[in-house]
């Protein structure tokens, strides 16, 4: 009898388990599902100088397009990684604008596709962990045309923020970071994700990212910009972040910002402004800010 019982015991452990893990690979394949959204806009739309571009990501190879914003002369570059489920002219961050004032500052100006979205190559939103090759890539395609990387800085909104963050902490010749918009922790937002019309309980974050790095080949638990950002000083971040963020609350850039340890860094919260609509919001103060930032640190 007792050895019934424990067989019977054993068997809803693991029945248990393999419930617990079939529940976490089905939340993982649903937050990496590409989305691709189609690529609106056009750098002729606002008369710049420009190329359609492709180049690989750094370790996989997988293609990604973009376009190359040139400013006379082209000497410095900026890099724009957009957020989650954008394309390279994120409506929301209106990036061709915003590239296009960059470019009237003296830099040139790079927009890409991360992996699975607009018109780049792969089939999967690693969420931050491979799109982290993706910035790489593209350092390496800036370099390729003559401009090294102590002259290329990167501006990340949201996904992108954290990503360049873990970027730069990786890449000490990046000279600085604009940060608007970040995150502190994928962990941390796994935790407190509704999936649709349930929550799960903050545990089951563990076996997502088991999952997702196991079936999907996306690690969450990599892309933790507070585990990093101090790593960066001397280099500076402008941390940038809206009051009115309801999607990420702006008192995680403050903590981030705290935990940079950095007295070169710099903080604003921007009153009013929602989920990366700080330069929507505030262009021209947003364009003052960030070219002063980067004219100071960039070449």
């Amino acid at each position: 009898m007792l050895l019934v019982a424990l067989l019977a015991l054993g068997g809803l452990v693991v029945l248990a388990l393999l419930s617990i893990f079939g529940m976490a690979a089905w939340v993982a394949h649903n937050l990496t599902v590409g989305r691709r959204l189609p690529v609106s806009g056009h750098p002729s739309q606002f008369g710049l100088t420009y190329e359609d571009v492709v180049f690989p990501s750094r370790r996989d190879r997988i293609p990604l397009r973009g376009w190359y914003l040139s400013s006379a002369p082209d000497q410095r570059c900026v890099i724009l990684v957009q957020g989650q489920d954008h394309h390279r002219n994120s409506p929301g961050i209106r990036a061709l604008s915003l590239g296009r004032d960059l470019v009237q500052q003296g830099f040139s100006v790079l927009l890409f596709d991360f992996r699975g979205r607009g018109e780049s190559g792969g089939k999967r939103d690693c969420h931050g962990d491979r799109e982290r090759w993706d910035v790489l890539g593209a350092i390496d395609y800036v370099g390729s045309r003559g401009i090294p990387p102590e002259r290329i800085g990167l501006v990340g909104f949201s996904l992108g923020a954290a990503v360049a963050i873990l970027v730069a902490a990786r890449e000490p010749r990046i000279p600085a970071v604009v940060s608007d918009s970040g995150y502190l922790d994928s962990m941390t937002y796994l935790k407190r994700m509704p999936f649709y019309w349930f929550f799960l309980p903050s545990w089951f974050a563990v076996p997502i990212a088991l999952a997702g790095r196991w079936l999907f080949g996306a690690d969450f638990s990599q892309v933790r910009p507070i585990k990093v950002v101090g790593r960066l000083a001397p280099r500076p971040i402008f941390f940038i972040h809206g009051e009115d963020d309801h999607v990420v609350p702006h008192e995680e850039t403050e903590a981030l910002f705290r935990a940079s340890n950095n007295p070169a860094n710099q903080l604003w919260i921007v009153p009013g402004a929602g989920h990366i609509r700080c330069y929507s919001n505030r262009p021209e103060e947003y364009v003052a800010k960030v070219a002063a930032f980067l004219q100071r640190y960039v070449g």
